[in-house]
């Protein structure tokens, strides 16, 4: 298969699609579905292919291995902006299965657990203005931007233009990709509903935000750090309740608009309760629209979330170690029932909730979590943890910890029998 070979001028933050539609014009003999193969290896059913499976193949093809596949992912994919609030676990789990060409477990990384909600990653082709004049003045063509791709904005991160659509609109209304660069086709601004919030402080914010998650500066949303992070805001303003309002206040006064109309805007899937989501942590890892809202009025009230080393910012926030849950637990099964839990992919929430004296209906009802999951979850969990938070501290029979070792006793009787 005929490949590019080396392609230096794709820039930390274009898309690998800009590389397919060049790849198309060098080759024009060969199909579409050909240069898709050329470059990922194998060809691609949806060639937009955003989260960058077969990056493996790619830091081959494209960059002759100068760039790692991992670096791939962070610099030319989507996996750059939403990992960054993954666990390190789940985050190198997937980025494994992307470079080795597998995106069939993507939703294991994004799922939601409440109702199975996945937030929607990506919408049609976009482009700015001011992008493809800087473009084209320094490498003569024109690149599809990451950050462009993102449902919850409707302006360019870098320069604040409103973003153009320039998807190949069909007969059925449906956006699709042609094999064109940013430019080249009848544009039209984009109607997301981003657009709808005004041109605010809060959302300039937003947008910067963006740029220092995909560019990994924003290092305090991270999971570990982040529920240090509402820890210290809940314990700043003395209780999430108050926090809450606080964060509140702030976020309608910068965005110039109210809470119900930004979650709708943003397309954030806690709607108008989505900051005491945060607070209560609650909130999936890879919604990353409603933490970086939160950021946003973390910076205007001076409680700036950690950024990288030698970062301008400076924050009255004191990090301290995690905040101790359950009444009598031992930091050691504190620690692996956190651990457990993270690694699974839920937000720290459940594993406080688990240390809580409480049957699954309570427990499904105050996290905000399917009780068929819990169930399904606190199946996984090894018998000796299970023994040791059953001696720690009491437990009702109709807990969800007495249930499922009775389930686990009942299970092993009819084994030997």
């Amino acid at each position: 298969m005929t490949t590019i070979g080396f392609m230096p001028l794709l820039r930390k933050g274009s898309t690998l699609f800009t590389a397919v539609v060049i790849h198309h014009r060098m080759f024009q003999s060969l199909g579409g579905p050909a240069s898709v193969g050329a470059i990922y290896g194998r060809h691609k059913k949806h060639i937009s292919n955003v989260l960058g499976a077969g990056a493996g193949e790619v830091a081959r093809s494209l960059f002759n291995y100068s760039i790692s596949p991992h670096q791939v992912l962070e610099q030319h994919t989507l996996f750059g902006a939403y990992s960054r609030t993954m666990a390190p676990h789940v985050a190198e789990t997937l980025a494994n299965q992307l470079i080795a060409g597998d995106s069939s477990r993507f939703r294991w990384a994004f799922r939601g657990h409440r109702r199975r909600q996945i937030p929607r990653l990506t919408t049609c082709l976009r482009s700015c203005e001011k992008c493809i004049e800087e473009d084209i003045d320094l490498q003569g063509f024109a690149s599809w931007r990451v950050l462009h791709l993102l449902p919850s904005i409707g302006h360019c991160p870098e320069h604040g233009k409103p973003l153009r659509d320039e998807g190949e609109e069909s007969t059925d209304g449906i956006r699709r990709w042609s094999l064109q660069l940013p430019g080249e086709r009848t544009s039209s601004l984009t109607t997301l509903k981003a657009m709808n919030l005004s041109v605010s402080d809060g959302y300039a914010a937003y947008l910067q935000l963006w740029s220092e998650a995909f560019e990994g500066n924003l290092t305090g949303i991270a999971p570990g750090t982040w529920m240090l992070v509402m820890d210290a805001v809940a314990q700043h303003f003395g209780s999430a309740g108050r926090a809450c309002e606080q964060l509140t206040s702030t976020i309608e006064k910068t965005w110039d608009a109210k809470l119900p109309n930004i979650a709708r805007s943003l397309r954030i899937t806690d709607g108008e309760l989505f900051v005491q989501a945060e607070l209560e942590q609650r909130v999936q890892a890879s919604y990353v629209a409603s933490r970086l809202v939160i950021c946003g009025a973390l910076d205007a009230l001076g409680l700036s979330p950690p950024r990288l080393q030698n970062s301008p910012w400076q924050s009255q926030l004191e990090l301290l170690p995690m905040a101790p849950f359950g009444s009598w637990f031992t930091p050691q099964t504190q620690a692996e029932l956190a651990r457990l839990v993270v690694h699974a992919n839920f937000p720290p929430a459940l594993f406080r909730g688990l240390s809580d004296d409480l049957d699954v209906y309570t427990l499904a009802d105050r996290i905000k979590i399917d009780r068929i999951i819990i169930k399904r979850f606190v199946r996984t969990l090894p018998d000796e943890l299970l023994y040791k938070m059953s001696k720690e501290q009491s437990w009702d029979r109709s807990s969800w910890l007495m249930k499922e070792l009775s389930r686990r006793e009942s299970a092993w009787s009819r084994s030997v029998q």
